[in-house]
C-alpha cells in the first residue's frame, strides 16, 4: 500500500462529500473534476464526459504493454438526498471527527470512488499489474444510471470494456462465529407495470349504481401481494450454506435447511435479514401506487395499480404475464410495462473471485466469503448484459457498528464510515488485486 494511503483517501472523501451531488438533479461534474484533479500530472490518460451538462463521469486508464486481463474499478459520484434537520452533522460537511468521516455518501458510494482511486494510482504507477486497468467514477447511479454507466457503455464502450469490474453493493460483513464478507454477483431483473381496471361511473351514495373500478384494483393488489413460490438458485443457495457454516451448522443440517428454506431457514433471520433472504429466494411482486378516483362522491370508472416486479435470473417478461393472468383469473385488466432491467449473474469461481476469497482470509483469517444476489440494483449490470463482464460488488467494511445500523445509514441519516474501515478497505482490495495478478501465473 502507498504509505500515506489512508490519510490521503481519508482526505479526499472528505472533499468528495463537500460536493453536492444529490441526485436529482446529480450535478456531478464538480465531484468528477475533483477525482481529475488528482489523475493531474501523474503521466495517466484521462477523460471527464458529461452526459448532459453537469452530469460528469471521469474515466482513467493504464496500459501494461504485456498480454492480460481488462480490469475495471467501478465507483458512482451521485447520492440520494439528505435533510440536514435529521441529522446531527451536516450532511455535506464530510466532517471527520471521532474516528469516522461523516456526510452523504460517506458509504455510498464516495467512499468507492477515494478508495479505488488510491488503488488504482497504486498499481498504475508501479506497474504492478498486467493487461488494462481502469477506474470509472460516474454520474447518475442512485437514478438507474443510464445518464453515467449505462451511457459510458453505450457511448465510449472503448474506454470501458473490461473483463472483469469490481463494483459497489457488497463487501460488508457478517459477524457470527465466523465472519461472512458478501460478493454480489447476482441482481433481480428489475419489471414494472401498471395494470389498468375499468368499470363504470355512478352516485357514491348509491354504491351498486356504478361499477367500482377502484375495488378491482384492491382485490388485484391483494392476490398479488401472496407472493410467487420458492425458487432457490444456485448462487443464494452457497450464500445461505455460507451463513449457516459460520453459525456452527453442521453439514447435513446445513444441506437439509436449505432444501426446506421456508420451513426451516427464514425463521432463522429476523428482522430485515429475514425481509432480504424471503426476497432472495423467490420473484416478488409489490403494489405500490394506485390511481383512481376523481370526486369523493363519484363511483371511480377507472384505477391504475403500479407494481414493483423484481425477478430472478432466468425470468423475464413472458413470466410476469402468465403468473399475473394466473393470480388475476376472473379480473379484467389492461396491462403495461413501464421499465423492463432483466436480471444479471456473474459466475463464482473467476479469477477474480479466487482473488476475493484469498484477500479477505489474509486480512479476516477463518472468515468465510459468500455469494450474494442484490434484491436492488447497480451499475454491474450494464457491464454483464454488454460485454459478459464477471462483475462483483465487493467494497469491504467491517461490521465495526451493528451491521442493522450500517445498512440503515445507507440512504438513512448520519452516515458514517469508521477510519478503520477506510484503512480495511484500502487495504483488502489491495490485496484483490495483488492476489488476481499473482493469480495469472
Amino acid at each position: 500500500m502507498h504509505p500515506e494511503g489512508v490519510k490521503w483517501v481519508v482526505d479526499l472523501l472528505s472533499r468528495l462529500i463537500q460536493v453536492d451531488t444529490t441526485n436529482p438533479p446529480g450535478n456531478e461534474t464538480p465531484a468528477a473534476k475533483l477525482v481529475g484533479e488528482e489523475l493531474e500530472g501523474r503521466g495517466l490518460e484521462y477523460r471527464l464526459l458529461e452526459s448532459a451538462p453537469n452530469r460528469g463521469s471521469v474515466v482513467a486508464w493504464a496500459d501494461s504493454g504485456e498480454p492480460g486481463p481488462s480490469l475495471l474499478l467501478l465507483s458512482h459520484l451521485d447520492v440520494v438526498p439528505a435533510n440536514p434537520e435529521e441529522w446531527s452533522v451536516d450532511p455535506f460537511s464530510g466532517a471527520v471527527k471521532d474516528g469516522f468521516v461523516w456526510g452523504r455518501g460517506a458509504l455510498d458510494d464516495k467512499l468507492s470512488v477515494a478508495v479505488m482511486l488510491r488503488v488504482f494510482l497504486d498499481f498504475a504507477e508501479s506497474k504492478r499489474f498486467r493487461g488494462r486497468l481502469i477506474y470509472a467514477a460516474t454520474a447518475d447511479e442512485e437514478m438507474g444510471g443510464r445518464a453515467g454507466a449505462g451511457w459510458l457503455v453505450e457511448r465510449h464502450p472503448e474506454l470501458v470494456r473490461a473483463d472483469y469490474v469490481i463494483n459497489e453493493g457488497g463487501g460488508f460483513e457478517i459477524p457470527a462465529r465466523r465472519s461472512v464478507f458478501l460478493v454480489q454477483t447476482a441482481e433481480k431483473g428489475v419489471y414494472w407495470f401498471k395494470l389498468r381496471f375499468r368499470g363504470a361511473p355512478g352516485h357514491a351514495s348509491m354504491p351498486r349504481s356504478g361499477d367500482n373500478a377502484l375495488l378491482k384494483a384492491a382485490e388485484a393488489a391483494r392476490r398479488l401481494a401472496r407472493q410467487p413460490p420458492v425458487d432457490l438458485r444456485p448462487a443464494v443457495r452457497l450464500m445461505l450454506e455460507r451463513v449457516l457454516e459460520a453459525q456452527g451448522v453442521p453439514a447435513l443440517a446445513r444441506r437439509l435447511l436449505t432444501s426446506r428454506p421456508l420451513a426451516g431457514l427464514v425463521p432463522r433471520f429476523s428482522g430485515d435479514a429475514a425481509a432480504m433472504v424471503d426476497a432472495m429466494v423467490r420473484n416478488t411482486l409489490a403494489p405500490t401506487v394506485v390511481r383512481g378516483g376523481e370526486k369523493v362522491n363519484v363511483i371511480p370508472s377507472l384505477c391504475e395499480l403500479s407494481v414493483d416486479c423484481r425477478l430472478l435470473p432466468g425470468y423475464g417478461e413472458d413470466w410476469v404475464r402468465g403468473y399475473v393472468s394466473s393470480a388475476l383469473a376472473g379480473l379484467s385488466y389492461e396491462m403495461e410495462f413501464i421499465h423492463r432491467d432483466p436480471a444479471t449473474e456473474s459466475p463464482v469461481g473467476t479469477p477474480l473471485y479466487r482473488a476475493i476469497e484469498a484477500a479477505v482470509r489474509a486480512e479476516v483469517p477463518g472468515a468465510l466469503v459468500a455469494p450474494y444476489m442484490s434484491t436492488g440494483g447497480t451499475d454491474s449490470r450494464f457491464f454483464r448484459v454488454a460485454f459478459g463482464s464477471a462483475a462483483y460488488g465487493f467494497v469491504p467494511v467491517r461490521a465495526d457498528l451493528p451491521l442493522r445500523e450500517m445498512l440503515k445509514m445507507v440512504h438513512g441519516v448520519d452516515e458514517r464510515v469508521s477510519i478503520r474501515n477506510v484503512e480495511f478497505c484500502y487495504r483488502t482490495l489491495t490485496r484483490v488485486l495483488e492476489a488476481f495478478y499473482a493469480g495469472l501465473g
